[in-house]
């Protein structure tokens, strides 16, 4: 009789947690949750790459990334940055080979659409980009950042469209 009734129980506790599975829940759909997202994507932290939206090449060297001439980043909306507006930061690298090629590289970039801003380098070297977002763009959970280089290079050998070797990206609020 108790073989019965523990078996039973086992059938009753089984059935309700299938039941239980089939409901609504949270479904990984490719991109994170804002509250999953990190504020500085380092380029070389794998996890992190769910935020890289488009144009970004995979890890080299265990540090840093290729950019293509467009490439686009989500980053979580800072606490406080709809009343004081933000920081966005970009460090990088324009290679030696890029200067001697094309004398310079002009980089711009917007968020949620919004232009803010546009450098134009004539070295290479490691560089800051930094510009600030208005308290009028964050204005959800998180933002698209898109950047964009007025000049690429293609390698021989190589079928990507090179621009700038990217170590990390993040926004802060002011």
């Amino acid at each position: 009789m108790e073989t019965k009734k523990l078996g039973v129980c086992l059938t009753l506790l089984l059935g309700l947690a299938g039941s239980a599975c089939t409901g609504k829940q949270d479904r990984v759909t490719g991109e994170p949750s804002a509250a999953r997202l990190v504020s500085t994507v380092s380029m070389n932290d794998s996890s992190a790459a769910v935020q890289l939206l488009s144009g970004f090449y995979q890890i080299e060297n265990n540090a840093w990334r290729w950019t293509a001439g467009k490439f686009s980043v989500r980053l979580p909306t800072p606490p406080g940055a709809g009343q004081k507006g933000a920081t966005l930061s970009f460090s990088f690298t324009i290679p030696d080979v890029v200067i001697q090629k094309d004398k310079n590289i002009t980089l711009a970039a917007s968020i949620n659409g919004m232009a803010l801003k546009s450098v134009t380098y004539n070295a290479p070297g490691a560089y800051v980009f930094s510009a600030d977002v208005p308290a009028s763009q964050p204005t959800a959970e998180s933002v698209t950042v898109d950047f964009a280089l007025d000049k690429t290079m293609q390698p021989d050998g190589d079928k990507r469209e090179l621009g700038v070797i990217a170590a990390s990206v993040g926004i802060s609020a002011r």
